[in-house]
């Protein structure tokens, strides 16, 4: 009996680590058929909704899951990465233009930048996953990935300390990023909202009642 689920957990590791390689491979395969440009965000949305349909374990062929997601949500996608990227650009111009400018107050505003951005990333990060978790309007995910930042630290350091150590982990371990980086990101991100979700249900419980 042992043994049978000694094997069982060593299958579902494996079968795992083969999804997520299959998965950020076909996230690289994509978002280079849109010329990185316009194939970035939509790719980004199809694997985090792949992963999404494997942590509810529907198990759906990964091709086709990942195809679906991709056609579907092509435009809507980047119209959303468009927003990112504007607001990010201008966060990045303004980090520049502050730290080259040696005062008091330039040295203030940089870090308050630098914060700005932490938030600024973490918002995105939720509202990723808030797109591939429910059917609403862009603004709406915006709005909620801001509530969830503010609400929810612990969610938010696990995102941050996913990251790190995803980063550290392609640093040091030659051909890892290849096979794992994106799909590994991808994991944390949901995991992460998963567990905010589920301390504002909690808090929603204990409201009502």
């Amino acid at each position: 009996m042992q043994l049978g689920s000694f094997s069982n957990a060593v299958y579902t590791f494996c079968d795992w680590i083969a999804r997520l390689a299959y998965i950020n491979l076909l996230w690289i395969l994509f978002t280079i058929s849109g010329f990185v440009i316009f194939g970035f965000f939509p790719a980004t949305i199809a694997m985090l909704a792949t992963l999404r349909q494997f942590i509810r374990k529907n198990n759906p062929p990964v091709f086709q899951t990942f195809w679906h997601y991709y056609k579907k949500e092509f435009f809507i996608s980047n119209k959303l990465g468009f927003m990112i990227t504007i607001i990010g650009f201008i966060l990045y111009l303004n980090i520049n233009f502050l730290q080259s400018t040696p005062n008091e107050l330039s040295s203030f505003l940089f870090y308050t930048s630098i914060i700005m951005s932490c938030f600024y990333f973490l918002i995105i990060c939720y509202t990723f996953a808030s797109y591939v978790e429910f059917e609403q309007p862009l603004g709406t995910h915006i709005k909620n990935a801001l509530l969830i930042t503010i609400s929810s630290p612990i969610p938010s350091l696990f995102i941050i300390f996913g990251f790190a150590a995803v980063y550290f982990a392609v640093t040091y371990l030659s051909g890892l990023g290849f096979f794992f980086s994106i799909s590994i990101l991808g994991l944390v991100i949901l995991s992460s909202a998963n567990l905010a979700y589920k301390k504002i249900q909690v808090k929603q419980d204990k409201l009502s009642t």
